[in-house]
């Protein structure tokens, strides 16, 4: 059989509504967000029977921006300074043959045939093509060799939020979003930008989560949010 057709079970609904500044691996930002909501006709309880009982699942799912028709065979990690190029199948990148991702997610809990998940490095309108059990004595294995990815990044920047910024939290939150000022926080201080990229204190950058748009600027280490205010990402 020279090809195979997948129909996603359910869709990823995200705090992530952009790509730049999603966490490169899942579980870094802890106080990430999202939801899993399974789409017909797979949208029934009893395919969730049992599911609670788990604290982690796999999630596989489509890279659906990163798709393209052609692919490389090699790629640059960032956690080689983005100028190294390894095998595409060394790495976890997203653009890949077969635009497939698989991450780790925490299952806060069930509600209906919705999955409330956290700690995910999920695009929201991700489509997911199957879900798993994490299964602890099978899918952790500490003596494992990670190569250039051995162990977790370490947070980098320090962030800290203009007090225009910081004064208008209560009101962006809203009972809302009650974690969004730790979400920033967690999110930049990963550094996000391209490693290769050189350093530019003038620079504004730029990215959303929810329906908000986050700007910052960065002079080495330190990050300072200028801005959030309401602004969906354009299409």
């Amino acid at each position: 059989m020279d090809s195979f057709e997948f129909k996603p079970v359910g869709i990823i609904r995200s705090c992530y509504t952009d790509k730049f500044g999603i966490p490169r691996q899942p579980g870094l930002v802890k106080s990430a967000t999202a939801t899993l909501e399974l789409l017909p006709p797979y949208n029934q309880p009893e395919a969730l029977r049992g599911i609670e009982a788990f604290s982690h699942l796999w999630i596989v799912f489509v890279f659906h921006q990163s798709a393209r028709d052609q692919w490389k065979a090699t790629v640059r990690p960032p956690r080689l300074g983005g100028n190294e190029r390894v095998g595409v199948f060394a790495s976890r990148s997203n653009f890949r043959p077969n635009p497939i991702g698989l991450s780790v997610a925490e299952l806060i809990r069930v509600e209906g045939t919705t999955l409330r998940l956290g700690g995910g490095d999920f695009l929201d309108g991700t489509p997911v093509l199957d879900i798993k059990p994490y299964i602890p004595y099978g899918d952790s294995l500490p003596e494992a060799q990670g190569a250039f990815a051995g162990a977790a990044p370490e947070p980098t920047n320090a962030v800290r939020f203009s007090p225009e910024v910081e004064a208008r939290f209560a009101d962006l939150e809203n009972g809302k979003r009650p974690a969004l000022r730790q979400l920033i926080a967690d999110m930049l201080s990963y550094n996000p930008r391209p490693s290769y990229q050189p350093d530019d204190p003038a620079r504004v950058f730029g990215t959303h989560v929810f329906d908000l748009e986050v700007k910052w600027t960065q002079a080495e280490n330190q990050v300072t949010v200028v801005e959030v205010k309401k602004g969906a990402p354009g299409p």
